[in-house]
């Protein structure tokens, strides 16, 4: 994160904190709001979100599949209503993994989320998209993204559904992978995707959508928000609840390293950096979870505080990031300790 978006925080985290504390215990019979919902609403769909002005890279492992051209340094980019030439790139049998970034992020240079792209394509075995919607993305009025992100997801649907009809890769074999506000856009996509239920959708740092904004006036946004209902299998790992992410299960299967807030372990000791040193750790927890297998272990709990006691030692556990996929009957919020840095799991 650079030093302007780190600047940009510093005033920006305690106000999404206030606008969480009084917006989240608003009631469906609150109506002193109404007018400026209806505003907005109206503004939003005035806004259309053109499939140009999204960027969708698509990677192949050079290691695993030797009449690959492609690698971690040759991404070949697959325009919107052109996604037939994926096909000369294409590796049938392989999955798919798609993930996109959140507020003020990009694909450049492939930082970020984007280190899960690289950590797959290390690995090998996948077919990967990244998606780059920074166009939109990079406004610093936050409210103006968050709102677009329903938008957003429905151009990212109407990509994929070509790609799955012209691949015949099955919808569940396809997981969406999403950071931040990233996480609703892929919520978004996968509830308007119209060829079947996607097999599963990952949300890192999730922001509540619905409730809140940065801002002195709090005011509802997109109500839309990533839950269980958008994919076969929906997980959320939870790492800055409360100041930059949210505390609420909103998938099938919750997780929350070293009890879901800032400071994470590792993560700094001035206030600022540990918050945003801590939103960053979600995708660094899956990226180490995708080179080191089976490594963060985490146990069905009803509190971070029972956990810490002791007292789920003998409950279902689970794991968390990339084998989480193993796991989709599983429900509830899981809790785990991990390592300061990678690898993270600790044995």
């Amino acid at each position: 994160m650079n030093v302007p978006t780190a600047t940009i925080l510093l005033f920006v985290v305690p106000l999404i904190h206030h606008a969480q504390l009084i917006i989240f215990n608003r009631t469906d019979n609150d109506t002193s709001n109404e007018s400026n919902d209806s505003s907005r609403e109206e503004n939003t769909k005035e806004r259309f979100v053109n499939g140009s002005e999204l960027t969708f890279l698509y990677w192949n492992s050079l290691f695993i599949y030797p009449n690959s051209i492609l690698g971690n340094d040759r991404p070949i980019e697959i325009e919107f209503g052109k996604e037939l030439s994926v096909l000369d790139y294409w590796i049938d049998g392989f999955p798919l993994k798609a993930i996109t970034h959140g507020w003020l992020s990009s694909d450049d240079n492939c930082t970020g989320v984007f280190t899960i792209k690289t950590a797959y394509i290390d690995t090998g075995g996948y077919n990967v998209f990244s998606v780059d919607w920074s166009h939109i993305s990079k406004d610093i009025i936050y409210s103006t993204p968050a709102i677009l992100t329903l938008s957003v997801g429905i151009v990212i649907a109407e990509f994929f559904e070509r790609v799955v009809a012209y691949t015949g890769i099955y919808p569940s074999d396809v997981h969406l992978i999403g950071h931040s506000l990233g996480a609703h856009v892929m919520g978004s996509c996968g509830s308007n995707f119209k060829l079947g239920k996607i097999g599963r959708i990952t949300g890192e740092e999730t922001e509540r959508l619905d409730p809140a904004r940065p801002g002195f006036m709090p005011i509802p946004l997109q109500r839309e928000h990533l839950n269980k209902d958008d994919g076969e299998f929906v997980d959320v790992i939870h790492t800055t609840g409360g100041t930059l992410g949210c505390m609420e299960s909103l998938g099938h299967v919750d997780f929350y390293p070293n009890g879901g807030k800032a400071p994470q372990s590792g993560s700094g000791i001035l206030i600022l950096d540990s918050i945003i040193n801590s939103h960053s750790r979600s995708y660094e927890l899956y990226a180490d979870s995708v080179y080191y297998r089976r490594s963060l272990v985490a146990t069905q709990c009803d509190s971070w505080s029972d956990f810490k006691s002791n007292k789920c030692e003998n409950n279902i556990k689970i794991f968390m990031g990339h084998d989480a996929g193993e796991y989709t009957s599983a429900r509830g919020n899981f809790y785990l300790k991990t390592n300061g840095s990678s690898p993270f799991g600790i044995i």
